[in-house]
């Protein structure tokens, strides 16, 4: 691999006069939208929905781990003009390919994109009535920086929102739990608990979930949307604190048909078990940074996050015979299969997005979920680049909804087009979007704060050059987030020594050194060490990235501790 400070291109190009070809059929039950209707929009695949934990450590000067940066919810904070959805049915797979060059190596990169787009316009929905159970924690935790104030303003909000016929009941907890009210449509008696609540004790959250998804029942009525909402820090310290165990219960009450949200607060919590709890819920994790956040989830995300359009969705891929299927990037519960030549992404519940427009403010979410698999070519030119089945229910229904797609590549698919290949007008922000990721989260990888930088630097470079031809404010808020991000970087003097007392470089090096020429760093005393990046996952191997321990540089910084699973620590 060439030195990447050697490479001069770039990326200046607007779409492929030609897309990669595509072919498809579906079939299911009845009830599909017409093919042309209008109004659809982008689907969500449940998850974290923003990456507003990653944002708030950057405002408070602070560096994010590689933890705080969920691809889902980086995607989500993105609005994408959805594709034509023109399969006739409720759903509708949409792929798309990028060819050119990755923004920080160099090299050759071909990316499989996968959406799903609905023909139902968001703003028609006319959702069930509710039957809501809201489990509130105000352990004593709750009372650091302004936690619990931050959950009564979204449930003040969420409460001055609801519609008639929505039922709510409230269970608070710390180390013991106390069903605060039965299903309810008494707004002030809501108000007045909310206002009530208190920091004190301990956090025992598998009781306190238990006792939501208790007042559900083990048949949830079919004529109400039956969810839990779910907010806490995450911190568990009573009672089963075991992450498996809360983990597995959860699933059992999900699996009898009800849905759950998580809501996150705080400077530390277990981001791993709030996110988790979403994914398998079918149902959406949101953080909250600040009382506009709050608002903003309670008001702008309530109609969406509480009822599912589809279930038991399953994407099925196969790659071409000319590919690879590399590292997906977009949601933990894609699975690569038979080799790296097939690929399953089940998903319990998918939802609407919300956000119809671009927009580059604060609480970006809403935008809509995708999956980027990265292909390694293995042959010349077949054609063939994935086939891909997306099926699914319509809630209430058995039947399930199948539709196939495949998409095909004229050109040879070793060869690096001199501008990228984009296969639709779609995927110019879909391929700097990606790009973006991968730079943001090879910086937070980086344990070397030098590496860090001159990674940041070289993103911001190339998406700068981007956005002057495609001007896209989401990019342009990346791009703030990146100014931010280096700042924090360069605030804080750092210096430090290997584990054999040479020591750490004090100016940043270039780039080349940290990401590029595949020649492996000194030895240090520690033995060999890898390629200074991985083309698959593009961890930053050089610069320690990932939490490799041979050779890494023991550093101090002038910033106070905090734990690496959060942020990272120089």
């Amino acid at each position: 691999m060439r030195s990447r400070a050697a490479l001069a291109f770039a990326f200046l190009a607007g779409c492929a006069s030609q897309g990669a070809g595509l072919a498809g059929d579906s079939g299911g039950a009845g009830g599909a939208p017409p093919a042309s209707a209008p109004g659809g929009g982008g689907v969500s695949f449940g998850g974290a929905q923003d990456i507003g934990d990653f944002r708030a450590i950057l405002d408070r000067g602070e560096l994010p781990g590689p933890d705080t940066l969920d691809a889902n919810g980086f995607f989500n904070e993105h609005f994408n003009a959805p594709a034509p959805a023109a399969c006739g049915n409720l759903l509708c797979i949409t792929p798309g390919l990028s060819v050119g060059r990755d923004w920080l190596t160099g090299a050759h990169q071909a990316t499989l994109q996968i959406a799903v787009e609905s023909t139902l316009d968001p703003a028609t929905i006319k959702r069930l009535p509710l039957r809501l159970v809201v489990v509130v924690d105000h352990s004593g935790s709750m009372a650091s920086d302004g936690r619990l104030s931050k959950v009564q303003v979204g449930l003040h909000t969420m409460i001055d929102h609801l519609q008639e016929g929505d039922q709510v009941a409230l269970v608070e907890f710390d180390d013991q739990v106390d069903v605060a009210t039965q299903f309810t449509t008494d707004h002030a008696k809501l108000h007045t608990i909310v206002d009530e609540l208190t920091p004190r004790g301990g956090t025992d959250i598998f009781a306190g979930l238990q006792a939501g998804f208790a007042l559900l029942g083990d048949e949830p009525s079919s004529t109400t949307q039956n969810r839990v909402i779910f907010l806490s820090d995450g911190l568990a310290s009573s009672g089963d604190t075991s992450p498996t165990d809360i983990l597995a219960m959860a699933e059992g009450h999900v699996a009898r048909g009800v849905g759950l949200t998580t809501v996150g607060v705080g400077n530390e919590f277990d981001i791993h078990l709030m996110r988790g709890l979403a994914e398998r819920g079918a149902g959406n994790f949101y953080f909250l940074e600040d009382a506009t956040a709050a608002t903003e989830v309670f008001t702008e995300e309530l109609d969406y996050f509480v009822q599912p359009i589809a279930l038991d969705v399953q994407i099925d891929t196969t790659a071409g015979p000319g590919y690879r299927l590399g590292e997906s990037v977009g949601s933990t519960l894609w699975q690569a299969q038979d080799d790296a030549q097939r690929g399953a992404l089940l998903i319990p519940a998918v939802f609407a997005a919300s956000r119809t427009t671009q927009s580059g403010g604060l609480g970006r979410r809403g935008g809509g979920s995708m999956i980027f698999i990265a292909m390694t070519p293995t042959t010349g030119n077949t054609g063939r680049v994935a086939d891909i089945t997306l099926s699914y229910r319509q809630p209430g229904a058995t039947a399930r909804t199948v539709q196939h797609v495949a998409l095909d590549y004229a050109s040879d698919p070793n060869e690096t087009p001199e501008q990228p290949y984009l296969s639709s007008p779609q995927m110019a922000e879909r391929y700097a979007m990606y790009n973006m990721f991968l730079g943001l989260r090879a910086a937070t990888r980086s344990y070397d704060p030098s590496c860090a930088i001159q990674i940041l630097q070289a993103t911001r470079s190339h998406g700068s050059t981007w956005n002057a031809s495609h001007e896209d404010p989401d990019l342009a808020a990346d791009l703030e987030l990146v100014d931010k991000y280096l700042g924090n970087l360069t605030a804080h003097p750092v210096v430090g020594t290997y584990p054999d007392g040479t020591a750490a470089p004090s100016a940043p090096p270039a780039l080349g050194t940290c990401v590029a020429d595949g020649t492996p760093p000194p030895d240090h005393g520690q033995g060999p060490e890898p390629t200074p990046i991985d083309p698959d996952t593009h961890d930053v191997v050089g610069c320690s990235a990932g939490g490799a321990s041979g050779g890494l540089p023991v550093l101090i910084a002038a910033i106070a501790a905090i734990p690496l699973r959060r942020r990272r620590r120089f």
